[in-house]
């Protein structure tokens, strides 16, 4: 069998269908409900600093390319950039319950995406560190102090005024919810995560690009996450240069990989849970889909598309309102020209932040179930975000009615679309009750024709228009999900699939929210953590 067939045989394995679930735990075992966060006990902390949110780039701008000159590499960014992209947004309470939202969203708020520093030295303090993001707390967690002759060759092999950052995830905190469809959701957060970076780099004036020349099974060493300790698996799933544009893709040379992967740390991974489940089909997937060292690639991106749909409005407050919806009121309906809006915003030519961030093409079309919006009929729409192409291999009856004149959007079927919609995810209201819903259909063959490892970069994409339709929804004072549940064959069968050509991976609906007055919620942070006086995003400090 080859690594792609073994990838099929877990997406067929982690499929939903009308008569049965993907492998799961059947109900959850509270007393093994993993801990929100992962903290390293006995490593150094270094605060990091809060700022009003009024103080705000504009929202449509920062799409289409890094805002201005690039920052400074130093505190003051470095806080502003995990503040709205990976920080907590707000606290929710109800009936003796207390939780955490964050801006990244995450499937079931599990949260299975860790992040990672390595910042030279200079940047963050004198000597040059490696270091762990935690979200509760807002700081860094030092895990190492890189040796004198190890930071002169990381600041030697790093363009200037960046640093390296490296995305993980827990695959268990997914799994003790989801079993084995937890890869699944994990790589889906990751794509939320990603976009999410991007967007808040952006306003820095940052790029975000993926490193693709070190093998992914090399940099849990990298990261210290190979190291004894661990009760619950995590790995590194991609590795990311942040900071001002570069040209192209640069090297890291073995000596240092081999000199961090040999750094002493600090601090001891806490525990999650007392005792987990073994879901075999995840660790094998995961390895299996683990990218090898690749090529490097040009990174310069050309300019977006700036939109002015939402003038005078800020980004930063839409970021840290995000919240995923529970529940729609079923009733609310918007005008198409907003559609159209957020369709334009989902083109990768017009928002390479966050789609140019991996280097590699498109893959995700789109489904469309329209409900309620005015001046466009209900029923079944394909946007062709890929190659603006009408995909004349699905059902023959499919109309491929072009319905705007700069968006590739075709009419499939007129009709009220509102049934198919819940039914095709899970039975739930929420596909229905929106203004619309939508399913991610991805070139599945085309893709892993490349290889294995470029499975969960589709779920990556997927992510990342999650995250765009969040803000966007937000942006017009509305509320959107994403919604992992859906029966896949059932969207294959509606589309007159009967290959793996087309996968549906990510289902998502936007509305008007129906909030649960029950709860109330808190801020984020106990107290708003100011940097000194006088000093502004890029000052050293």
């Amino acid at each position: 069998m080859t690594e792609q067939d073994a990838v099929r045989a877990y997406h067929q394995l982690s499929k939903h269908q009308p008569q049965r679930f993907a492998p799961g735990p059947g109900q959850l075992e509270w007393a093994t409900q993993p801990a929100a966060f992962r903290r390293y006990a006995g490593a150094r902390l270094i605060e990091l600093w809060h700022r009003p949110l009024q103080e705000s780039p504009d929202y449509d701008a920062v799409f289409a390319a890094p805002l201005g000159a690039p920052a400074p590499l130093d505190r003051a960014s470095l806080s502003q950039l995990l503040y709205d992209s990976l920080a907590l947004s707000a606290w929710k309470e109800a009936g003796g319950s207390r939780w955490a939202l964050r801006v990244n969203p995450s499937s079931g708020n599990l949260h299975p995406t860790e992040a990672y520093l390595l910042l030279p030295a200079g940047s963050l303090q004198d000597e040059a560190l490696l270091a762990h993001y935690t979200a509760d707390a807002h700081a860094l967690e030092v895990r190492g102090e890189l040796p004198a002759p190890l930071a002169a060759q990381l600041s030697q092999e790093l363009p200037a005024g960046g640093c390296l950052l490296a995305l993980t995830s827990i695959a268990w905190r997914e799994a003790w919810k989801y079993g084995e469809r937890a890869y699944r959701y994990c790589q889906h957060d990751l794509g939320h995560a990603l976009a999410g970076l991007a967007i808040a780099a952006s306003a820095l004036g940052w790029q975000v690009r993926l490193l693709r020349g070190v093998a992914e099974a090399r940099l849990d060493g990298v990261f210290g996450l190979d190291r004894a300790g661990f009760a619950e698996a995590e790995h590194v799933d991609c590795l990311l240069w942040v900071g001002p544009a570069q040209a192209s893709e640069f090297a890291l040379q073995d000596s240092l990989l081999h000199g961090l992967a040999a750094l002493e740390l600090s601090g001891a991974p806490n525990r999650l849970s007392p005792q987990q489940r073994d879901w075999p089909e995840l660790a094998r997937v995961q390895a299996l889909c683990r990218a090898p060292a690749l090529p490097a690639q040009p990174w310069l991106a050309e300019a977006g598309r700036v939109q002015a749909d939402n003038p005078g409005l800020a980004l930063r407050p839409i970021l840290h309102r995000r919240r995923s919806a529970q529940a729609m009121d079923g009733k609310s309906g918007i005008h198409a020209e907003l559609l159209f809006a957020w369709l334009q915003r989902l083109m990768p030519a017009n928002s390479p932040v966050p789609f140019a961030l991996t280097g590699e093409a498109a893959q995700v079309d789109l489904l469309l179930f329209v409900h309620r919006v005015q001046g466009l009929d209900p029923g079944l729409y394909w946007l062709a975000r890929v190659d603006g192409q009408a995909q004349h291999g699905l059902r023959e009856d499919f109309l491929w009615q072009r319905v705007h004149a700069e968006l590739p959007l075709y009419r499939l079927l007129a009709g009220d679309a509102r049934g198919l919609a819940e039914f095709l995810s899970c039975g739930q209201d929420i596909a229905s009750d929106g203004c619309v819903a939508l399913a991610m259909l991805s070139r599945f063959d085309t893709a892993l024709e490349a290889g294995a490892w470029r499975y969960p970069r589709l779920y990556w994409e997927c992510g990342q228009i999650g995250q765009l339709l969040y803000l966007e929804a937000e942006a017009a004072g509305l509320s959107a999900t994403g919604i992992g549940c859906y029966f896949d064959d059932s969207v294959h069968e509606l589309l007159g699939l009967a290959d793996s050509r087309w996968q549906s991976l990510y289902h998502f609906t936007l509305g008007r929210a129906v909030w649960d007055e029950r709860l109330s919620s808190l801020p984020a942070y106990s107290e708003l953590r100011l940097p000194p006086t006088g000093a502004v995003i890029g000052e050293q400090a």
